[in-house]
This record gives structure tokens, C-alpha cells and sequence, in this order.
């Protein structure tokens, strides 16, 4: 038998062994540790192994609900929409009066009336959810005030030496009155940041319906008025989503109403962008900000945020929109175009910048491609309008830098001299 034989075999049973090893570590985990594993995997974009995990999960028990969401989740991640929405299915049919989130989810994957009718029942629990949440405040403020109060009269009736002792049972006797419910005291942080996520989430959920009203449901009887009332309660419900203020800007564009629109759109901008200029500039202060999500908007979002500041007419606000967008991706055709368009509109001295942006979007497309035939067809034009771009009119940024370090210097060297003579 020859060595490079010999040596495929061993690589072989090493492989089997491995392979043998991983079955048996998943079968000495629970089913919660499955479940924790494979979001852990979901959330490092390992999904063949959160695969594995869910798999073994839904192999103990098929109708395991959580399982069921996990791997729904995974589905998403991967574009197997057909899956996710059997999953999300059956785990509707299993529970349909616990987990608003199923819902939500599923809506996504649905069109029309049903798509509503599960953002619908999605809002109810969920309402439901933050009710109970903040009964549940309630009633651990009035335990705290009730032990305060007791505090103080035994203080008055029984001396400082024995309040020392009733000091030292406070925190067994907040134990104990919460245990009767068989739910600890949560901190009040914890608390408001778990009201505050179920609030966004429901303000988003008024907003999607709002967006159905807009788009697939936009026939049917009082869609306008649905629509309007679903965005104002997206807005009461978190006045902090700017994706609210958003669609209150779309609404009245719809209904051409331009001022309205633009002081909705406005209100949006500024609940995010300057802290975003901020943090892109280094000005942000440390610990103001989360650094793994500084927009709470999304890309695709953002694009329609500088279509309105356009239409609105306020370039200087979409030009620092789509400049922080080409920042984050700058293979995006439609960032490159509304940049050319905004500059094109604004005419004069913006031309030549016009020529380039549009350049550069047809040099992304005929790279990348741009299934938007509309958007492609009014960049030829517009390039047609204002002629073709040569490189020559580039704007060459090292000299541009140089120039400026230059100034800089100088306007340095020219302090030091009045300070010299003063």
C-alpha cells in the first residue's frame, strides 16, 4: 500500500471522527442550547451551522415553536422565502395568541389583505405586550413605595438601632413580596429599553401597514384615510421614528402638498442626521452613540429620504444624505444619480459636478447593471443634455488636499508672525 494511500485513508477516519463527534455534541445539548447555538450562528453569518442546529431542534420536536422561528429566521437570511413562511405557518398554527413577532414577519412575506391582516393581529399582542409591561411597572413602583413608607414608620417607631436590622431585611422582603408573582423586580434601564424596542416595533408595524394603504391596498374603500391614520399613529405611538415623519412626507406628496411634506420630511432628517454628520466627522462624543448602528435607517430607506428632500427642494440636505450613502457603498447607481440629478437641478457652477456624478452612474451600471430602466434612460439624457464627461475634467483630490495643507501653513506661518510682532 503506498504512503499517499495510506495518508488519504487517515485523512478519511480523521474526517469520520469529526464527523461522528459533532453528532454526539448535539445530541448532549438541550433543545434551548440548540436554539441558542443557532442564533449565535445567525447572528456571525455562519448558516450551514445554524442549520445543524435547527435541524437536530426540529428532528426532537417538529412542532417546537421557537425552533420553528429560529429556522424561519434562517430561511430569511438565506432567501429561502418559501420556507421561512412554512415555518412561520406552522408556528402561527401551534400559537396563534402568543408572539407578535411571527406575524410581523410573516406580513412580510405576504401581499395585500393578508399581508394586513397579519400586521393587524402582529399590533394587537404586541399591544398587549406593552400593556402587561407596563402594569408590571406599575405595580413594582407601588411595592417600592409601599416598602419606602414602611421603612420610614418603622424607623420612627423603633429607633435608629433597630432600623438598622429592618435595613438589612429590605432587600429579603422586596424578594419575597416579588416572588409571590414569580417575577423579579427588573431594573428600571431594563425596563425602559424593552418598552422603548417594543415601541419601535410597533411604530414600524403602523408604518407598513401605511405603506400597503400606499401601495396594494391603495383601491380599496378610505385607503387615504386608513393610511393617514395609521402614520399619525406610527408618530404617537414613538414620536422618535424618523421612518414615521417619512411617510407623513410621502402621504402628502401623494396629495401634492409640498410644504406639508417638507416640514414632515424635515422633522425625519433631523432626529438622525446631525448626530450621523457628527459621528462621520469624528465630533460625536464616546458612549453618545451606538457604533454598530449610528442610522437607524436603512440604505434603501435612506435613498428615498434624499427622492423627497429633492422633490421638496432642499438640495443641501440631500446632497449630505446621498454623500454619507456613497461613503458607505459607492457601487450603488441610484446614489450616483440622484447626486447628478440634485447637482443638475440646482444648475450654474453645479453643472460640471452633474457630468461626473452622471458618469459615474453609468460607469457603475455597465459594471454592476441597474435593473431600473426608467433611471438608466433619464441618465442618458441627461448626459446627452449636457454633453459627454471626459477624465480631463476630473477633479484631481491629492492636489486639491496639497493646496489646502499649503494655505493652511501659510495662514499658520502667518499667525506666528503677527503674534511675533504683537
Amino acid at each position: 500500500m503506498g504512503k499517499n494511500t495510506i495518508n488519504n485513508q487517515k485523512k478519511k477516519l480523521a474526517k469520520l471522527r469529526k464527523k461522528n463527534a459533532a453528532k454526539q455534541n448535539l445530541g448532549s445539548l438541550s433543545i434551548k442550547d440548540l436554539l441558542r447555538h443557532a442564533q449565535e450562528q445567525i447572528d456571525i453569518f455562519q448558516y450551514d451551522k445554524a442549520q445543524k442546529f435547527c435541524q437536530e431542534a426540529l428532528k426532537r420536536d417538529a412542532d417546537n415553536v421557537a425552533a420553528l422561528e429560529i429556522s424561519a429566521s434562517l430561511c430569511l437570511e438565506v432567501g429561502n422565502l418559501e420556507g421561512a413562511q412554512h415555518c412561520l405557518g406552522r408556528a402561527i398554527t401551534l400559537k396563534p395568541e402568543e408572539g407578535y413577532e411571527k406575524y410581523m414577519s410573516m406580513a412580510q412575506l405576504l401581499n395585500g389583505k393578508e399581508s394586513l391582516q397579519c400586521y393587524q393581529k402582529g399590533i394587537e399582542l404586541l399591544t398587549k405586550v406593552i400593556s402587561d409591561l407596563q402594569q408590571s411597572v406599575k405595580e413594582n413602583k407601588e411595592v417600592h413605595s409601599e416598602n419606602n413608607l414602611t421603612d420610614v414608620s418603622v424607623q420612627e417607631e423603633m429607633g435608629t438601632e433597630q432600623c438598622e436590622s429592618q435595613d438589612e431585611n429590605k432587600e429579603t422582603s422586596l424578594t419575597r413580596v416579588t416572588r409571590t408573582k414569580n417575577e423579579p423586580i427588573p431594573s428600571c434601564s431594563s425596563v425602559e429599553e424593552r418598552q422603548s424596542s417594543f415601541l419601535q416595533d410597533l411604530s414600524s408595524a403602523h408604518c407598513s401597514i401605511a405603506e400597503l394603504y400606499m401601495t396594494d391596498l391603495c383601491d380599496e374603500e378610505d385607503a387615504e384615510n386608513l393610511c393617514h391614520a395609521s402614520i399619525a399613529s406610527a408618530i404617537e405611538v414613538d414620536p422618535s421614528n424618523p421612518e414615521a415623519y417619512q411617510h407623513m412626507a410621502s402621504f402628502f406628496l401623494v396629495k401634492q402638498d409640498v410644504d406639508e411634506a417638507k416640514v414632515h420630511i424635515l422633522k425625519s432628517v433631523k432626529l438622525w442626521l446631525p448626530k450621523y454628520k457628527e459621528v462621520d466627522e469624528g465630533k460625536a462624543a464616546a458612549g453618545t452613540f451606538d457604533p454598530v448602528e449610528v442610522c437607524p435607517l436603512s440604505y434603501t430607506t435612506r435613498l428615498n429620504t434624499a427622492r423627497i428632500l429633492i422633490e421638496v427642494e432642499d438640495y443641501e440636505n440631500a446632497v449630505e444624505v446621498l454623500e454619507g450613502l456613497l461613503e458607505e457603498n459607492n457601487e450603488i447607481v441610484d446614489t450616483w444619480y440622484l447626486l447628478g440629478w440634485t447637482s443638475y437641478l440646482q444648475g450654474g457652477e453645479h453643472m460640471d459636478s452633474a457630468k461626473y456624478y452622471l458618469h459615474q452612474a453609468m460607469k457603475v451600471h455597465n459594471t454592476a447593471g441597474s435593473a431600473d430602466v426608467q433611471l438608466i434612460e433619464h441618465v442618458k439624457e441627461l448626459t446627452q443634455k449636457l454633453g459627454p464627461y471626459t477624465e480631463d475634467e476630473s477633479v484631481n483630490e491629492a492636489e486639491i488636499e496639497d493646496e489646502l495643507e499649503r494655505h493652511l501653513d501659510e495662514g499658520l506661518i502667518q499667525e506666528d508672525e503677527q503674534m511675533d510682532t504683537n
